[in-house]
């Protein structure tokens, strides 16, 4: 009977620990950039940024002082984006995600886009 109880409790513990979820690791994303409204496109190549071919691209957005800030002082340039990706959903409201004050769009149309936490210039 203990051995079934102990099971039990057992068995009980062990999902409300499997619940627990870690918070997402940041990932830093490297790309030419281009703002766009509220959210900002990596571009992979500076050729395809030259030549004015936006995709493939990768959508995000940093919070929005952040955002409007580095819209003014960065554009047209290489840059290291630190964040996590967010899975993409047709579902959404609006079809955008607010992330922090800036609306989402996902115009580069991806699996996933980008919430910045910061944005570098890489020289």
């Amino acid at each position: 009977m203990k051995t079934i109880l102990a099971a039990l409790a057992l068995s009980l513990a062990v999902p409300a620990i499997a619940e627990i979820q870690p918070a997402p690791t940041p990932i830093a994303f490297e790309g030419w950039i281009n703002f766009s409204g509220e959210e900002f496109q990596l571009i992979e190549s500076e050729n395809r940024y030259v030549a004015g071919t936006r995709r493939p691209c990768v959508s995000g957005g940093l919070p929005r002082d952040e955002q409007r800030m580095a819209a003014a002082t960065i554009g047209r340039q290489k840059v290291r984006v630190t964040g996590t990706a967010l899975a993409w959903s047709d579902d959404l409201p609006g079809d955008r995600y607010d992330y922090e004050g800036s609306n989402i769009r996902n115009e580069c149309d991806g699996a996933f886009v980008i919430l910045g936490a910061d944005i570098a210039v890489i020289q």
